[in-house]
C-alpha cells in the first residue's frame, strides 16, 4: 500500500496512475506520516495489528525485490 502525505496531496494523481497497489491519502487528522515518523521514500512493512515489523530506509527494488516480496509473504503467512 502506498500512503501519500497530507502535504503532497496535489501529487496524488501521479501516484495513482498505472499503480496496482492501494493508495491512501493521509490527512492532517490521521497524520499517519508523523505517527510512524515516515519519509516518502521509506518502506514500512506492518503486521496485521499495524505494528511496524520491517523498515527499509533505502532499498534497491531492482536488486532486492525478491527480498522485499519474501518479507511481505512472511508477514502474510504469519497473519493467517
Amino acid at each position: 500500500m502506498l500512503i501519500n502525505s497530507a502535504a503532497a496531496k496535489s501529487g496524488m494523481k501521479d501516484l495513482t496512475d498505472g499503480v496496482s497497489l492501494p493508495v491512501l491519502q493521509d490527512t492532517s487528522e490521521a497524520d499517519v506520516f508523523d505517527l510512524y515518523n515516515a519519509s516518502k521514500w521509506y518502506i514500512y512493512l506492518v503486521d496485521s495489528q499495524g505494528i511496524p515489523r520491517i523498515i527499509h530506509y533505502s532499498l534497491d527494488l531492482d536488486g532486492e525485490r525478491d527480498r522485499l516480496l519474501d518479507e511481505i509473504a512472511a508477514l502474510v503467512k504469519e497473519a493467517q
